[in-house]
């Protein structure tokens, strides 16, 4: 039978739009039939969690897995959270959504394995919404404070990836293949830029956030420099816009490469000697893990991940009148997080140069003692730095515990200037 051209396009691009709003009713209808049915159990159940409350306090959440930076970090905090305070008299139950949109499905294993996960809570929350004192019984996964460490969880609790024999086997013959042994150094690059969102969760218009973008390409330089030092470089992403233009034996463009995987993602950021970063999620891993991070291109600056042992050099931000640089107080009164709002308070948002991030790159390595023993001294301006930080009007709702290694790049001070800390 001949196939004509709607029908062509029905087949290539799926089912017309009457039916994909059946097919959305058909599960909507489902939804409630399901919702309604688990309500004869769900309902009892936390009736009886409110009768416990004066025993044991239990709580009901889900998780946000589409974006594996929230997914990774609260996660990471939360079973910090359960080692440092022991919950004491609390029982969190928890649940995993829909997998089809799950960003990292290793990631989702490592959950189960560390926390309570249930398919059935998903009942509990929804109905619990609905009886009384629901919000003491509610849980929120990101702590209450958008996936940020406040309380400092991760340094307290140095959490140890929860990986069998065979996964670790499985990724050290993966890496293997590239000449690297277990006592080489590696760094993970994750540059961000708009693919990954544009493609996975496409119902949103991301522009909104592009001035948290950057060119893989301004980057090479850093690589070369890391690569001459005997040190590994993988390139990190799961959809990027831009293969990067070098080639080198331990230059590893991961994102790009076929035989990459959910479990290599994790075990590479985890394990990596240095990330090196714009603050674009996958980072998060590390983060959790413990691993040194510098921070290139980073934006706001009042968002910074005090809580890490993370090294900043941010965008520079100038005047379009003037083209002065802010000062650190102006970086911090205008923290924005839409490119648009830039634009309207007149500022420039200016991309660090090739030369600028090799020495930032430099001065990290030189940090963390992996080439030079020589310690790396710094002078008043981290403490300056800090006690800006510190008086900001904004500073309670972004930090509490900082750690002792949380500083602004010196060669980004140097650039800046005496003025910049005034």
């Amino acid at each position: 039978m001949e196939i004509n051209s709607q029908s062509k396009e029905v087949l290539t691009n799926g089912l017309p739009a009457i039916a994909r709003k059946a097919r959305t009713a058909l599960r909507s209808l489902k939804g409630i039939f399901l919702y309604s049915i688990h309500a004869f159990w769900a309902v009892p159940v936390l009736i009886a969690i409110r009768g416990l409350r004066p025993l044991v306090l239990v709580r009901v959440g889900a998780f946000r897995f589409e974006r594996i930076g929230h997914f990774a970090a609260d996660v990471g905090q939360r079973k910090a959270e359960t080692i440092v305070d022991r919950l004491g008299r609390k029982l969190d139950l928890w649940y995993l959504p829909d997998d089809n949109k799950c960003s990292n499905a290793y990631w989702a294993t490592i959950t189960r394995r560390w926390l309570r996960v249930h398919s059935s809570v998903r009942y509990l929350v929804f109905w619990n919404r609905f009886l009384p004192f629901g919000n003491i019984h509610f849980l929120d996964s990101s702590g209450g404070y958008g996936s940020r460490d406040v309380y400092g969880f991760l340094e307290k609790a140095k959490l140890r990836l929860p990986i069998t024999s065979d996964e670790e086997l499985e990724a050290k013959a993966w890496m293997a293949q590239f000449g690297w042994k277990e006592t080489d150094l590696f760094v993970c690059l994750s540059v961000r830029d708009s693919k990954y969102l544009a493609k996975h969760i496409s119902q949103y218009d991301w522009s909104y956030h592009s001035y948290r973008d950057s060119d893989i390409q301004t980057y090479i330089r850093g690589i070369e420099y890391l690569v001459s030092q005997g040190i590994f470089v993988f390139r990190m992403g799961k959809d990027m816009a831009q293969e990067v233009d070098y080639v080198h034996p331990r230059f590893v463009d991961y994102a790009f490469r076929k035989d990459k995987s959910d479990l290599l993602d994790v075990w590479l950021f985890s394990n990596c000697s240095l990330c090196v970063t714009t603050g674009s999620g996958p980072d998060m891993i590390s983060d959790v893990f413990r691993r040194p991070i510098l921070m290139l291109n980073f934006l706001p600056l009042q968002g910074a991940w005090s809580w890490s042992n993370a090294l900043i050099y941010p965008k520079a931000l100038k005047f379009e009148h003037s083209g002065r640089l802010l000062s650190m107080q102006e970086y911090l009164d205008h923290s924005y997080t839409e490119t648009s709002s830039y634009k309207d308070a007149g500022i420039e948002v200016n991309d660090l140069s090739d030369y600028e991030i090799v020495a930032a790159v430099k001065e990290c390595i030189d940090r963390h003692e992996f080439i030079s023993k020589a310690r790396f001294l710094d002078g008043p301006a981290q403490k300056r730095f800090r006690e800006i930080l510190m008086s900001h009007r904004s500073f309670r709702n972004h930090h509490e515990f900082i750690h002792p290694e949380f500083k602004l790049a010196s060669t980004f001070l140097d650039y800046a200037g005496v003025s910049f800390l005034k």
